[in-house]
């Protein structure tokens, strides 16, 4: 379940509050499919015991994105804005991985 139901909302950067929080999640949908695509496009490049590395430090990040987000925003949890504020922190911190992503192939 998403929170703040943003989901049954479409996005209007001038709209109310759950309509800003719909462009939220999508900005955040397509930040995500950004970098999946890095990541298997990065992946397929490795030879395997980089792939091993790399896949064992996406998933360390994976497995804290969420819980740090979460944090990040705590004092707007349960209120209307908390969707906005969560998504845009989720998209924030995809880019940055993204980014570093980009910086993983370069150091290998």
């Amino acid at each position: 379940c998403l929170p703040g139901r943003a989901q049954d909302f479409k996005c209007n950067p001038n709209g109310g509050q759950h309509e800003l929080n719909a462009c939220a999640m999508r900005d955040f949908k397509i930040a995500d499919r950004k970098l999946n695509a890095r990541y298997k496009q990065l992946m397929t490049s490795l030879p395997a015991a980089e792939q091993s590395a790399l896949r064992l430090e996406q998933r360390a990040w994976l497995k804290q994105r969420d819980p740090s987000c979460q944090e990040e925003v705590k004092d707007s949890e349960g209120g209307s804005i908390w969707p906005l504020d969560y998504f845009n922190y989720l998209a924030k911190a995809t880019i940055k991985r993204t980014n570093e992503l980009h910086n993983w192939a370069a150091k290998s």
